[in-house]
């Protein structure tokens, strides 16, 4: 299957019609919400493309999905992040899966093991219960290291690993899509700050999100939940 490549801000004002004739990636993880810089505390923000990369896919039939940089040290910083998130997903259909990006190294790697892994499962069940494809993505050394993988609480829900190598990770959990590059080249994308950034976040998929989000209805917000 072919890889489904993740955008945001980083990546500029993308020509989407050249990424569609391409034919070079099956489906896009859009960044809806980035947050503070470095050691700061949880401050999410609206993507400044998201929207207008959300729109482009939508008018070109690009299967799309979302991620957000959650940086909470507890429920109540994940709960101010998941209602702009929840905000940002009313009246939208996806059809990829929306993925709590869990990687801080400055302020939830400090953070003991079972408190990031609860703030997780807290992030993953809301996005689960809103009616959506919710998805967990961590590095392949972070979640080893800061997250119960294996554990109750994150075992029913499906991870986007990222570990840049050639070889399939295999880190003793399952995982469903493996971010294997960074510096992937897709017509139509071009770095926002030359010398920044050196490319393009690309992932293999391991399971046909499109159809099985489909299949299942977990396109939409489902209203009151």
């Amino acid at each position: 299957m072919r890889p489904i490549m993740d955008v945001s801000r980083w990546q500029g004002n993308i020509d989407w019609d050249n990424v569609k004739a391409s034919g070079l990636v099956s489906g896009v993880m859009l960044r809806a919400l980035g947050n503070s810089a470095k050691d700061a505390p949880s401050k999410p923000y609206i993507d400044p493309t998201f929207e207008r990369n959300y729109r482009e896919c939508q008018r070109l039939g690009i299967p799309c999905g979302v991620y957000y940089y959650c940086k909470a040290v507890n429920t109540e910083e994940a709960d101010a992040e998941l209602a702009l998130l929840r905000k940002v997903l009313t009246g939208k259909t996806v059809q990829l899966p929306v993925a709590v990006d869990i990687e801080d190294k400055y302020v939830q790697a400090p953070l003991d093991k079972q408190t990031l892994t609860d703030i997780a499962a807290h992030a993953l069940d809301t996005v689960e219960r809103w009616g959506f494809y919710a998805m967990l993505y961590t590095g392949l050394y972070f979640g080893r290291d800061n997250l119960y993988m294996t554990g109750a609480a994150l075992k029913p829900y499906d991870v986007w690993l990222a570990a840049y190598r050639s070889k399939k990770p295999e880190p003793g959990w399952p995982f469903g899509l493996w971010q294997y590059t960074s510096k992937g080249k897709i017509p139509g994308v071009v770095d926002a700050i030359p010398g920044k950034i050196s490319g393009v976040d690309l992932s293999v998929p391991y399971k046909d999100y499109a159809k099985i989000i489909a299949k299942k209805g977990l396109t939409r917000l489902r209203e009151g939940k």
